[in-house]
């Protein structure tokens, strides 16, 4: 299942429009403009909140919480020390991996070896625009709802 996620360029604070391949608008992510634990909420179309995130601050590797309706960690996602960007992500005690090119252009989402779900950067365009693959069905909005937190370290390391 592919879906292309477009972040809206001339606005204060973070906001992303996630569309499937029909380019229909399935969900939003709304960042909390000046948050220093960088909040994000994945919204559906009606904009109910389905998924939200924080930064944990003072570590020294980026560290982020994925939290459910009921306001309970169901994944986090922790950056390895290492010159490519690189990742581990656990959703409720399930250990997966991320692995991206130099640049950051392109990850991979594994377990063990199990591709899960592919994502690939548009070098040139308006505001971040990537394209993700998803072939595990049953965390297709947690995937989605990764790829925004990976943009968001991505862009906070290379404002540093």
């Amino acid at each position: 299942m592919k879906f292309y996620i477009k972040q809206k360029v001339f606005t204060l604070k973070d906001k992303f429009n996630i569309m499937d391949e029909s380019q229909n608008i399935k969900y939003q992510v709304k960042g909390k403009f000046m948050s220093l634990k960088n909040k994000l909420e994945l919204l559906d179309s009606d904009e109910n909140l389905i998924l939200r995130s924080e930064r944990k601050i003072l570590t020294f590797l980026p560290k982020y919480y994925i939290y459910d309706l009921k306001d309970e960690v169901i994944a986090t996602i922790e950056r390895v020390l290492s010159i490519r960007p690189k990742f581990n992500l656990t959703i409720m005690d399930k250990e997966y991996f991320i692995d991206g090119s130099i640049f950051g252009h392109s990850f991979t989402i594994s377990n063990y070896g199990n591709v899960k779900a592919t994502i690939s950067k548009k070098i040139i365009s308006l505001g971040d625009t990537y394209e993700i693959e998803i072939f595990d069905n049953e965390n297709i909005e947690l995937f989605l709802f990764v790829v925004i937190v990976l943009d968001q370290v991505i862009h906070e390391r290379r404002r540093r």
